[in-house]
């Protein structure tokens, strides 16, 4: 599941890539084909869509490239028109570089480590399967950095969340720092899989502070 996801952060389009989240009041048959026909009414293109399992949130992951600009403004408020809609979160990049920031691997309602099945084999040696796994990430974003700059790194910073080792509570980055605290961590794979992951996408200096159960990144 997770080479899908990740198959989708880089960006090779060219394009604008959108991120949509609508949280529901109730649900009811039709509600899919309602906010898809929104996005097809603006000629947006849908990539990806997912469902939680309480079925209470959806998330999109849309090309937007050639949606007008007055289109995309109005998109949120469109896709909120719906009794069925609670509210909607999205997001617009550029880069080639693209995380999603709200949809995770679940199970039972709590977040889930995500491992390919050629890693499943390493489960006796964890030390070695965050290394693996950090390597295999890392040559996945290194092909969609561009500049190595802090936009792209604090793109970046959510594939770590993506892959099921950690929660983002907080992200307090700047145009010139990545600020991230990272919580409900796994350890001990998530100290060795994200000091792999980040000094293998960039040269730049990096600090991990511990916080209670938490800990958080800064990248400057």
């Amino acid at each position: 599941m997770l080479n899908r996801e990740l198959y989708l952060i880089v960006n090779n389009l060219g394009g604008k890539i959108g991120e949509f989240l609508v949280e529901l009041n109730f649900d009811q048959p039709g509600i899919l084909a309602a906010l898809s026909n929104v996005f097809a009414d603006s000629n947006a293109n849908i990539l990806n869509i997912a469902m939680d399992s309480g079925r209470t949130k959806i998330h999109f992951i849309v090309d937007v490239t050639t949606v007008d600009e007055q289109d995309l403004e109005e998109l949120p408020k469109r896709l909120g028109m719906f009794a069925f809609v609670k509210k909607v979160h999205h997001r617009l990049a550029s880069r080639r570089i693209f995380v999603p920031r709200w949809i995770s691997h679940v199970i039972n309602n709590e977040p889930a480590l995500a491992v390919e099945r050629d890693f499943v084999a390493k489960l006796a040696d964890l030390d070695k399967l965050a290394l693996d796994m950090a390597r295999r990430d890392a040559e996945i974003v290194k092909s969609a950095l561009q500049d190595g700059d802090i936009e792209e790194l604090h793109e970046a910073a959510y594939v770590v969340q993506l892959r099921g080792l950690a929660t983002v509570q907080e992200d307090n980055s700047t145009k010139n720092l990545v600020n991230v605290k990272y919580c409900r961590t796994v350890y001990p794979l998530f100290r060795r899989y994200i000091d792999t992951f980040i000094s293998s996408i960039s040269n730049r200096g990096y600090r991990l502070l511990d916080e209670g159960g938490c800990i958080r990144l800064q990248i400057a």
